[in-house]
C-alpha cells in the first residue's frame, strides 16, 4: 500500500519523460514570475509563456495521471474557474470577465503539474529552493530600481513588497535544513535582503505584511525569546537605517481621514454597496467598470476604471457569495492542512521534520500575504494558488512517509514476534 502512494506518478518516476515534464514546469515557473521577455525583448517574440503552458498540457494529458490532481483543493479552484467564465455573459463588460477566466485557466496546467511531480522530498526541496532563488533575483532587482518589478505580477512595488513577504518564510526555512555553514548564511542574507527590498519599494501595505509574517513567524517558533531578541535588534537597525522620508511615508500608515487609506475605505464602501445589489457578482475584473456607479461623492470626479485595492473587496463584488463559499473553503482546508501536518510526530525523521518547518513557513508565508492583500487588488494573482499546490504536493508527501514508518514499524515489531523471518 506505501509502495502505491510512493510511486504516485507511476514507476518511472525518474524516466526521462517525468524529468523534462519537470524541467518544463519550472521554466514556466521562471517565465510567468522573472518575466526575461520583459528585460531581453526579443525573448518575447518566442512567446515562452503561450508555450510552456501549452507543452505541460500536453504532458498532462499524456501522461493520463490526471486523477492523481483530484484534491478538495483542486476541485475547488476548477469551481473557482468555472464560476469565472459562468459571469461571463451576465457581465457589463463581457470581454474583462472573458480574459480574468481565462487567466484563471492558464494557471491550472502549472498547478496540475506540481501536484502530479512533486511527490518527494527532493522535488519539493527543488520546488522551495527554487522560489527563494526568483525571490532573490526579484528583491535585488527591486532594491537597484527604486523598487519597482520587472513587470507582469511585479509592475507596481505594493505587488512587489506583497510577494516578497509570502516567499521569506521559505528562505528561513531551508536555512534551518542546510547542512553547510556557508549556505546557511546565504539563506540568511537572502531573508534580509528580502527585508530590505520591501523597505525599497515604500509600501505601506508591504510592512504591514512583513510585521504580520514576522509576528506569526514569531509566535509559531519553539525559540521565542531568542527570537524576540533578534527581532528587537533588528527593529532597532530597521529605524537607523531608513529614511526619515521612509519613515514618514510609513506613520500615514493609521491616517483613515485623508489621503490614499481614506481612498481605499470609501473604496470598500462601494464594494459593499455593490455586492449587496449583485449578491452573485458582477463578474470578474467587472468591480472597475461598474465603480463609477457607487463611487462616493468625495471623488471629486468620474472614477471608471478604479480597482478595489483589497483581495476581499474584489472578491465580494465581483463573485458574490457563490466565490466567497469557494474561496474560503479552499482558505480553510488549506489552514486544517497545515495544522495537521504540524500535529505529525517528527522525531527524529528528518522527512517529517523538514515537512514541519515547511509548515510554519506556509502559515507565515499566509500571513504576510493575506496582511498585504488586504490593501491591493490580488485575487487573480497566482501567489495563493501556486502556494496551495505546494500545499497539497506537500500534504501527499506528508502521507506517504507517514504510512513508510507504520508499515516499518509493523515489520519490526512481526520479525520481534517471529511472524517474519529474517532475511
Amino acid at each position: 500500500m506505501p509502495r502505491q502512494n510512493e510511486l504516485l506518478v507511476g514507476d518511472r518516476q525518474d524516466s526521462t519523460y517525468y524529468r523534462w515534464w519537470f524541467y518544463i514546469t519550472v521554466l514556466y515557473f521562471i517565465v510567468d514570475y522573472v518575466r526575461p521577455q520583459n528585460v531581453f525583448s526579443w525573448i518575447g517574440y518566442l512567446r515562452p509563456g503561450a508555450v510552456t503552458i501549452t507543452v505541460l498540457t500536453i504532458f498532462i494529458v499524456a501522461s493520463r495521471r490526471i486523477y492523481i490532481s483530484n484534491t478538495r483543493q483542486t476541485r475547488l479552484i476548477w469551481a473557482f474557474v468555472i464560476l469565472l467564465f459562468l459571469h461571463v455573459p451576465f457581465a457589463v463588460n463581457n470581454y474583462y470577465a472573458l480574459v480574468t477566466a481565462q487567466n484563471m485557466l492558464k494557471f491550472m496546467p502549472f498547478i496540475i503539474s506540481v501536484i502530479i511531480l512533486v511527490s518527494t522530498r527532493g522535488r519539493l526541496n527543488q520546488m522551495v529552493v527554487i522560489m527563494v532563488m526568483i525571490m532573490t533575483y526579484m528583491s535585488i532587482w527591486s532594491i537597484t530600481h527604486e523598487g519597482s518589478g520587472v513587470g507582469g505580477w511585479f509592475g507596481d512595488e505594493n505587488d512587489l513588497s506583497l510577494y516578497i513577504n509570502a516567499m521569506m518564510p521559505f528562505s528561513l526555512h531551508l536555512y534551518y535544513h542546510a547542512r553547510k555553514r556557508i549556505v546557511k548564511l546565504l539563506y540568511l542574507a537572502v531573508f534580509i535582503i528580502g527585508i530590505n527590498a520591501v523597505i525599497a519599494s515604500f509600501s505601506r501595505g508591504g510592512l504591514v505584511g512583513l510585521v504580520a509574517m514576522i509576528s506569526v513567524g514569531w509566535l509559531l517558533s519553539r525559540h521565542k525569546i531568542r527570537i524576540l531578541f533578534v527581532i528587537i535588534l533588528a527593529s532597532f537597525a530597521f529605524f537607523a537605517y531608513t529614511s526619515q522620508e521612509y519613515r514618514t511615508e510609513m506613520s500615514t500608515i493609521t491616517d483613515t481621514d485623508s489621503g490614499t487609506i481614506h481612498g481605499r475605505i470609501i473604496t470598500w464602501e462601494a464594494a459593499w454597496d455593490m455586492f449587496i445589489d449583485n449578491p452573485l457578482g458582477v463578474g470578474g475584473n467587472n468591480f472597475p467598470i461598474r465603480f463609477e456607479e457607487y463611487q462616493s461623492g468625495e471623488f471629486k470626479r468620474g472614477m471608471w476604471g478604479r480597482v478595489a485595492h483589497s483581495l476581499w473587496f474584489t472578491l465580494i463584488p465581483e463573485l458574490g457569495i457563490p466565490g466567497i463559499i469557494i474561496y474560503f473553503m479552499l482558505m480553510w482546508i488549506n489552514f486544517k492542512e497545515l495544522l495537521s501536518l504540524l500535529r505529525l510526530k517528527y522525531e527524529d525523521n528528518p522527512d517529517l521534520l523538514y515537512i514541519h518547518t515547511l509548515s510554519l513557513a506556509f502559515l507565515a508565508s499566509a500571513a504576510g500575504f493575506f496582511a498585504s492583500a488586504t490593501g491591493l487588488s490580488v485575487l487573480y494573482y497566482p501567489h495563493f494558488w501556486y502556494l496551495t499546490a505546494l500545499l497539497v504536493a506537500t500534504r501527499k508527501i506528508a502521507e506517504t512517509t507517514v504510512e513508510v514508518i507504520e508499515v516499518n514499524i509493523q515489520d519490526q515489531e512481526e520479525r520481534s514476534q517471529g511472524m517474519i523471518p529474517l532475511a
